[in-house]
């Protein structure tokens, strides 16, 4: 078996006769957490869904925990995505998930267990394990549209890591969390990574949201790759000034990361 969970190579993604995304070459190794950042429609969103193998418009090779999504059916797609963990960017409405905590986090073993199979005590005890773990235990009985978004947030990832996968995809986890909830899940990813060593792939916006864990970013801008590798690397003043504009500068410190104005700090 490939010691890599996701290779990438030669990969071009278009909508129509215009490019979103090209990636000569990108991997992520069994037991490594990679970011991948950018801006807005950098195409960090495009490359999660072509791992997934639902972003349409592929060309090259995505090769995830073997597989190689271009080659694979319908069934053969789903039985490869049951060993993906996905956080999605945008939550469900109140209105799209009228259940309670518990019964959100259960959906992550539904895929495992069989559609139109009830789940075992076994499940539902993994199900209870990953919410204690999370924290939110104490909010199973509560509707999920109740709770505040640093919650919601942990409840989708508990859905994500009862599924037991072997490859977890987090597509901007921290978004539109308060600076507290913020660093509670940059404090949770990383204890998730400690504990199971997954490979995980974590786009994100900020420097502020990577975990000490994670010691390489894949850097977008554009639809193609500005660099790679590791974090004190690959945020030059250079493309500092590239990303966000000038008179900003990066600062590395205990394994994390942030920018500060060029003028400021030490």
């Amino acid at each position: 078996m490939s010691d890599l969970a996701i290779e990438v190579d030669h990969l071009w993604v278009s909508v129509g006769r215009r490019k979103i995304l090209e990636v000569e070459r990108f991997a992520v190794g069994c037991g490594e957490m990679v970011a991948v950042m950018g801006p807005n429609g950098a195409g960090k969103s495009t490359l999660l869904k072509a791992c997934l193998g639902t972003q349409r418009g592929c060309r090259g090779v995505v090769r995830v925990l073997g597989e190689e999504i271009g080659r694979l059916g319908g069934s053969a797609l789903t039985r490869l995505r049951r060993g993906i963990g996905y956080v999605p960017q945008a939550l469900p409405t109140g209105s799209e998930m009228p259940l309670t905590v518990r019964e959100v986090v259960s959906i992550g073993r539904v895929g495992r267990a069989g559609l139109f199979c009830r789940l075992s005590t076994a499940d539902w005890e993994a199900v209870d394990e990953w919410m204690e773990r999370l924290g939110i235990k104490d909010l199973a009985n509560r509707a999920f549209h109740e709770i505040s978004g640093g919650e919601q947030r942990k409840t989708v990832l508990a859905r994500a890591m009862v599924q037991q996968p072997q490859l977890l995809l987090l597509d901007e986890p921290t978004a539109n969390l308060d600076l507290g909830w913020r660093e509670r899940m940059v404090e949770t990813l990383g204890s998730i990574y400690r504990d199971t060593r997954l490979a995980a792939v974590l786009v994100c916006h900020e420097l502020e949201v990577i975990p000490p864990c994670c010691r390489k970013v894949l850097l977008l801008s554009g639809g193609g790759v500005l660099g790679a590798g590791a974090p004190e690397e690959v945020f030059t003043g250079q493309q500092i000034d590239a990303l966000y504009g000038p008179g900003l500068r990066a600062v590395h410190g205990d394994g994390r990361h942030a920018v500060i104005p060029a003028g400021g700090g030490k």
